[in-house]
This record gives C-alpha cells, structure tokens and sequence, in this order.
C-alpha cells in the first residue's frame, strides 16, 4: 500500500536531509505528525535534530501573544457584558446555552476576517447594503440582501424586534468582549488567529523558521488563507495535498470542493507521490447492512478477527472508524482478544459515561434532601439508585446491599442520614450541603474517592477500566475549574443555579482519548482519520444524518448573512464530510462500510449518500451484504412441573403435624393456575420489595382491617349497641388517632417515638378510609344490638383426604370479623376490592380457570366451615361480605346470597345447606393438589397472567 504520509516523508528527506530540522512541518491533527515521526525515524541513519511539527491550531498558539482561554472562562467574561449591554437580569444557566452560541460565532467572524461592525448592523435599507459592501461579490451581495429584504421598519413582528434588538447589541458586546480579553493577554481561537494574521500582514511579527511546510489540508478558513498568502509571498512556504484525482478532476464531485481553489492559489513543488489510487487499486469493497447500532460493534468484532487471523499485516495496518462516536463504548467491548494492543485517539461525549450518570443521580439527592427535628434524610429513590450504580456499588457492596435491603423491608420513603454508616465515601456522599462552595468540594471528594477505589480495586486493569478512570479524571477537572472560575469572577450562584450549570457543562464536554497512536488497532473518529492511510479499514454507521452529519451548528448569524460574509454554512460541512470520506478510502485495500437499518425516532435507517455515490458513480466492485441470523420463533412448550420426591416432601409440610397450611388464597390461587400455586407456595418464589411511595391496594385492604379491629377490639365478647355504634362515629380523634397508628406500623413502619407525616396523596387515602369505616359504623346501626364473638381471629382445621382419610391437610385463615346476631352466628369478611355477594353454584366455586368463579363467595364459605369445625355452635352460621365497592347502594345487604332462576336471588341464612357439597369439593381439590400423577402446570386462559407476578418466569 502507498501511503501518502509516508512516500512524503521520503521526499521530504531526501529533499532537506539534515537540514529538515529547520522547517517547521504543520499538520491538520496531531496523529498525522506522530506517523510522520515515525516515518522519519525509519529512514534516518545516524542522529538528526528533528523538525519542529505542530498542528495548525497549535501554530496560531505558539506564534501568538494572546494565551487562548477555555470556554468556560471566556463564557463568564461574556456574561458580564451581555447583561450589561443588553440591560437584562437572566441567570448564568439561562445564559450559557446563548453564550456558548455567541462564542462561535465570534470564533467564526474572527477566523474568517469578517468586518463585524458590518455584519451586525441593521441593514433593512437596500441602499446601505449597495453603498457599504463594494468588497464583496454580487453573489454575496444577493444573500445578504435576501435575507434583510423581509425586514421593514414599519412593519416588524415581535420576533423581528426582539432579533433586531439583540442585532444591534451584538456589536458592542463583540467589541467590549475582545477588549476585556485583550487587556487579560487572553483571547478564543478566533481572535488569537486573527490578530496573528493581521501581525504578520503588517510586519509586526516573522516566522523564524526557514521553511514551513503545511501539509494535507483541506477547508481554509480566511484566517489560513491568508497566513499561507503571506508567508507564500515570503517564499517561505510549501504545501502539499493528499487528494486524488476521481474527485479533483470532477467540477461537480463536493469532495473537491475546496482542493480545487487550494491547489490553484498554493501549487504544491514536483512529486512523485501517485494521486489516481482509486482509479487504480483493486479495492475490495463491501456494504454490510444490520439491524442495529449496536450490531454493528458486534459485526465489527468478526470483521476484527478475521482480519487479524487470515493476514500477515499488523494491527497497526487496521483501523475501526466511527462516524457516530457514541458506539466507541460498544465497540471496545467488543474488540476481539486476539488484538492485544487498542489505540483510542477520538473524543467521547461525557453526557454518556457512568460518572455523568452518578453526578445527575448527587444532584437529584442533593435536592431531596429533608430536614426535620434535627434529623436529615433523603428520598429513597435517590438513595437506592446511588447505592445499586456501579461505582458507589463496587466501593461497599455488603453495606449497600445492608442498606437497600433495610430500605425495602421497611418501607422507608425516607431515608435517615444515620442509616447510612460503615464507609467514608458513602459517608461524604449522603451528606447534605447548603451552599455552592460545600457543593464544589462534596464533588471533588466524591470522585477522588471513587476514583482511588477503583485505582487499588484490581492491579491488572482492562483498557475500559483505564477509560472510566479517564472519565473521572476530567470531570474531576471539569468541575474544579468550574468553581475556580467563580471565585476568580465572583459570581454568587443558587444551589439549583449551580446544578443547572455542571449538567449543561457535563452535555456539552467531550471526553478526549489518546494513546499511542503508533501502535495496535486504530479506533477513531473520522475527523482523526486525516492524512493516515491503512489495508484494512471497517467504517460503523454509514447511515444518512451520521456521515455526513445533518444539521447546522446553533447560530445567531443566520444562513444568508453567514453566505453572504463567506462564513461556513452547512454547505461547507457536507463537502468537508465529503473530502474526509473519500479520502480515507483512496488507499485502502480491504474496505467494510457498516450502516444500521433500524428506523426509530430520528433514524431512517438509510445508508449513507456516500454508499449510493459509490455503487452508482464510481467503478468500485461493491458486495453487498446483510447477515442474516436463524431466529425461528417457535411456540412456547408449555411449562409443567412433576410431583416428584422432592415436591411430596413440601407438600407434606402441610399436612398432619406439618409447620405449615393452605390459606383460602393459596386454594384459589391453585384453582387460577396450579403453576403459580407451585411457585408462591412450594418453590417460595417471592416478588421483589419495593418502596411504596403511594398506597397499593393490599396495604389498603390491610390498613381497613387493622382500624376496624381496633374501633371494635374494646367490645369484644360483649354486646354493641346503637348507641355505641353512634359513638364511635361522633369520636373523630379516636378515628384519626387509629388510622395514624394503623399508617405508622403498616405503611411507614415506624417506631412510636419516630417523627411521622401524612401527605400527598396519601392524605387522600387517609379521608376515603375514614368515609369506609363511617359507612360500615351506619351499616353496622342497622343490625345493633349484636355480640363480637372474634375480630381477626386464625382458626385451622385439618381436611382428610384419600380413600382410607389417612392423610390430613391443614387449612387456616384469619377470619376478619365473627359476631351473634339474634340466633346466628355471621361470618364477615371484609373486602376492600372487588368481590360479587352472588354466586351460581357450589361447583361453579371450585371450577378451574373460571371467569366467573366467585373468589370471595369460596373464602367466605370456607370461613364458615373453620368455625363449624371448631366451635359446632348449633346455631346457624351464615356468610356475609362487606363489599367496599357495593355498600354504599341502597338496601345493601352483606349476606351471601345464591343465584336462582331469572335474577333471582336466595340468600344463603346457614351455610350448613351447602356444607356436605362443599367439602366434597374441597376434598376433590385438596385430592388434586396431593395427586402424584397430576402435576402442576400452566394455566390455559392468559387472560390470567396478565397480573401475575411469574408471568416473565412462563413466557407469557
């Protein structure tokens, strides 16, 4: 392969030979002037003092007086004068966004010597733009006129007064702006570059060097143009492209757009470097098409090692090229092992590592913190999400999982600071802070903490390991200039001001990457790729809008004017994505053009238009190529489990002198699905803790029995009347008083001597639960006097089953409420959801997968055998069901009733009509669940797993 870089060197050499180490050499990036180290070293033989080599950008640094500052500090300077020009109050945060916009555009009036008080003036009358703007062409004359052609004084719209005012102002705080900086010895880009140019144009300043040599070039800002003018016609100069001649040649082809007019104005000396390589060259090209982004990293991965595995060519001849840098992550992980040394020189977005993840989440705890009689604590949101990521994680895993696990069982919404103990980090980080500068140092410590665990964690660390310490490291910075800068302005911010500012910083960081960029595989962004020529080369997400990218950069200059002062437009962007494209594939000797053809969102899905150039426009032989994978969606084999050995075991725990019984729910959740029996009550499978930060329905229910139990606890074993019913209900601070203890011990799970507070929509639940118990008080009235017999009392019985009735199943159950009404005894169940006083029949209670199967009517006929059973009263025993959904209907009646005929309906007044019948079912059910040869097994009716807890477990 005929590398540029590298047949230049050779020139160069034998051109200047020893005396190469007077001229200064100037590269697009930095990578381009390492490989030409390289080069050189392999072509001297003896000591030699090496060139000088810079990068363009370096260039205007070194040459200039002005040291360039960083954008943060140039955005609080900036601050300053906006508001004061602009006679405006608006915070830093709501400013950044405006600022870090009016930065580039000074940067790009500035590189391209654009007259500023003309570009910012109003120029709404033809007549100025005519008389002030004899330099430029009639072409750019036309755009500017274009766009201030829609503008008339006398009938603006309140956008184009709001834009005009700003218009206006924005000279005089360019001007202001650059004088501050000036009078600092400090400068952007922009201004260092123009004020180089201007120096060097009036002899104020000389190049030393004999000989500068620029190299490899493309898109010359007005700024570059004129330095090479300059020292041109100072005979100091030469210049050297790398193109070829497929898109040069072609007037029409965007990739030579600008070597075109480069070539023309600084002729390169004679060479013997090849520039029609694509012409020439036997370039395998292969289009691969896949389904996703993530695919591709994957894709990438066989391409890898099958280039490695088949080709004597070293690592160093491979490259991996992203046009969309947010797979670099994906891609190192999938790099294969065979590739022992990885170069990543590109930059990642910060928004997207982990540390950027933890930051958001320290905020977010910062900002619920609560105080409340001397004692801190934070939503437990925040505390769980902290403590589950991968860094606060890995620096105590037993004390966060300790933690998480209190939080959960206990049902802490918040969670005290004195809970978290056992760890310095953990410590320093659920510590509340109250002003900017606490928040500043909170931060650094946090990191350096974390960054220190990680550093002793593990001594042989993988390249991601060494990538996330990078992270930390330059947020650590980040966040360290950050509050140096607001000492040094002095600029007071709000706590939630300062948040906003380090969350819009950490979007707009890129996280820089550079290794040794001589040795291993190449990863890299497509701006790196400059001048390297590689064998093999695999391109990720060759898809439109990523290469070249779409869209133009925020502006406060608009598109004509920008045309019209020869700033960049997005037209610029596309050919230089264009030249950036082609030129890394000239030379190229094995070519994979990955593109992703998911379409979500703002994905098309299309390839690039770069793909479409190549198979219909050049003469490349193009394979094209979508990897298929065999995905047969077979149906779900339904899941069963046999009653083996193991399984009788557990079942017997719940027989004879077994520890344990079948509840009414356990028989009906069998009846449901007997899979689902089998996971809950005999494989133990609970669902996970969570932190209820609103009332669910079973705590519900639960919170309804507990407050009934208590108003009624003090006439248990007695008779309650009327009178006392009307008490209860006129006593509204022994009501709210029992539903506060009933929120205590159930919901919050608190101690008494422990601070508590209802509110939200908890509060809410609070009064319907007081309206619930009023209703049952007047119910209640209606059948006064009646005696509590029991109030949430457990009864068991055992149940024999078999032919011999040798084998006992015990069954058990709370029974909510017992009492004697006249001569019978009522069972009353509560129920807080929903449940029908009907049913059709007693078979129709025990049918499996029923739709109509009446739940409430089985448990509270089951109720009614476990008191039979255990007291034989005589008396009748009969069923009733406080339905909270039904008992605020006239007439309502709590007993149990059967349907019979045409909506007729008999109420069931002793349950002993129904016994025989009944415990014949339930001895069929219980003989099912013990049946050896039955196992247990899905559920047929999916309309049943909807709200089931295993439906993941069963596919369904």
């Amino acid at each position: 392969m005929n590398s540029f870089l590298r047949e230049l060197t050779s020139e160069l050499y034998e051109k200047y030979g020893s005396n190469l180490s007077n001229c200064m050499l100037v590269f697009p990036n930095r990578r381009a002037g390492l490989f030409f180290s390289k080069y050189l070293n392999e072509l001297i033989e003896k000591p030699v003092w090496a060139p000088r080599i810079l990068t363009i950008n370096d260039f205007f640094k070194t040459h200039s007086q002005l040291q360039t500052e960083d954008n943060l500090g140039l955005l609080f300077r900036l601050y300053k004068i906006y508001i004061q020009k602009m006679d405006v109050s608006e915070s830093f945060d709501e400013f950044y966004h405006w600022g870090e916009m009016l930065l580039g555009d000074f940067d790009d009036l500035d590189k391209y010597r654009v007259n500023a008080k003309h570009l910012f003036q109003n120029l709404a009358e033809e007549k100025e733009i005519d008389n002030l703007f004899d330099y430029l062409t009639e072409e750019q004359i036309v755009a500017i006129q274009s766009f201030w052609s829609t503008f008339r004084p006398e009938k603006y719209s309140e956008h184009q007064k709001e834009f005009v005012k700003l218009w206006e102002n924005l000279y005089p705080i360019y001007s202001d702006f650059r004088d501050v900086l000036q009078s600092e010895g400090l400068a952007y880009e922009g201004m260092a570059s123009r004020k180089l140019v201007d120096e060097l144009e009036s002899g104020k300043i000389e190049i030393k060097e004999d000989r500068v040599i620029f190299i490899g070039f493309n898109a010359l800002n007005r700024c570059e143009q004129n330095l090479f003018d300059e020292l041109k016609k100072q005979d100091k100069a030469d210049f050297y492209w790398d193109y070829d001649e497929s898109y040069l040649q072609n007037p029409f082809h965007e990739a030579g757009l600008f070597l075109r007019e480069n070539i023309k104005r600084f002729p390169s000396p004679k060479t013997n470097i090849r520039f029609d390589n694509i012409k020439n060259n036997q370039t395998k090209v292969e289009f691969v098409s896949l389904s996703s982004e993530v695919g591709q990293a994957k894709y990438a991965h066989a391409v890898v090692e099958e280039f490695c595995r088949n080709s004597e060519d070293a690592l160093e001849e491979t490259a991996i090229v992203l046009a969309d840098e947010e797979l670099l992550l994906p891609v190192l992980h999938s790099i294969p092992k065979i590739a022992k040394n990885v170069n990543v020189t590109m930059g990642y977005p910060a928004k997207n590592t982990p540390v950027a993840s933890l930051l958001r989440l320290v905020i977010d705890l910062q900002k619920s913190v609560k105080k409340s009689n001397g004692e801190v604590s934070f939503h437990h949101k925040q505390v769980l999400s902290l403590l589950n990521h991968q860094y606060l994680n890995s620096v105590n895993p037993e004390l966060a999982h300790s933690i998480t696990q209190d939080i959960l069982t206990t049902n802490r919404i918040e969670v005290p600071q004195r809970l978290i103990k056992g760890d310095p980090v953990l410590e320093k980080l659920f510590s509340p802070v109250s002003s900017v500068e606490q928040f500043s140092i909170y931060l650094l410590e946090l990191l350096q903490g974390i960054y220190q665990k990680l550093e002793t964690t593990d001594e042989e660390k993988t390249l991601v390991d060494k990538i996330e310490q990078e992270y930390i490291y330059h947020l650590f910075l980040a966040i360290k200039r950050l509050n140096s800068l607001l000492n040094q302005h002095k600029i007071e911010l709000k706590q939630d001001t300062f948040y906003k500012i380090l969350d819009k910083m950490i979007q707009s960081l890129s996280i820089p990457f550079e290794g040794e960029p001589l040795a291993g595989l190449q990863v890299m962004g497509i701006l790196e790729t400059r001048l390297l020529d590689f064998k093999k080369i695999v391109v990720l997400s060759m898809n439109e809008g990523k290469l070249p990218k779409t869209g133009a950069a925020n502006s406060f200059v608009p598109y004509h004017l920008r045309k019209g002062f020869g700033m960049p437009t997005i037209d610029h962007q596309d050919a230089i994505f264009a030249y950036y494209f082609y030129r890394l594939i000239q030379r190229v000797e094995d070519l994979k053009l990955l593109y992703s053809t998911q379409s979500d969102g703002i994905r098309t899905g299309e390839m690039s238009r770069f793909l479409y150039q190549l198979k219909y426009e050049s003469d490349f032989e193009i394979v094209e190529n979508s990897p298929s994978y065999n995905i047969s969606l077979q149906e779900t084999k339904p899941i069963s489990v046999a009653k083996n050995e193991r399984i009788q075991t557990y079942l017997s725990e719940y027989c004879g002198d077994g520890i344990k019984s079948f509840s009414p729910s356990a028989l009906n959740t069998y009846m449901n699905c007997s899979l689902s029996f089998y996971f809950k009550y005999l494989a133990g499978l609970k669902e996970p803790d969570v932190v209820l930060e609103e009332i669910d329905p079973p705590t519900f229910g639960n919170l309804f029995h507990s407050v009934l139990e208590e108003l009624y606890k003090p006439f248990s074993d007695k008779t309650i009347r009327k009178e006392d019913l009307e008490g209860l209900r006129k006593n509204k601070v022994l009501l709210d008083q029992v539903l506060k203890d009933a929120f205590r011990s159930i919901y919050f799970q608190l101690k008494e001597e422990q601070p508590m507070e209802i509110g939200g929509r908890n509060l809410l639940v609070f009064d319907i639960l007081k309206k619930f118990i009023d209703r049952i008080l007047i119910l209640d009235q209606k059948y006064a006097p009646f005696e509590i017999v029991s109030l949430e009392g457990k009864y068991k019985i055992q149940m024999p089953i078999g032919e011999k009735a040798d084998r006992k199943v015990n069954i058990s159950g709370l029974i909510d409420r017992v009492d004697k009404l006249n001569d019978t005894i009522r069972i009353l169940d509560y129920k807080t959801g929903k449940a029908d006083l009907i049913f059709k029949d007693i078979a129709s209670l025990f049918e499996k997968e029923g739709k109509n199967k009446n739940k409430a009517a089985f448990q509270t006929l089951l109720y009614c055998l476990f008191y039979d059973e255990n007291y034989n009263p005589g008396a009748a025993i009969s069923p009733g069901i406080y339905s909270l959904k039904e008992f605020f209907n006239d007439g309502f009646d709590c007993t149990l009733a059967q349907k019979e005929g045409r909506g007729n309906a008999v109420r069931v007044d002793d349950y002993r009509m129904f016994k025989a019948e009944f415990v014949e079912g339930l001895q069929e059910l219980l003989e099912e669940i013990f049946n050896q040869d039955i196992p247990f097994y899905q559920v047929e009716n999916k309309d049943i797993c909807r709200t089931c807890v295993y439906a993941e477990i069963c596919h369904r």
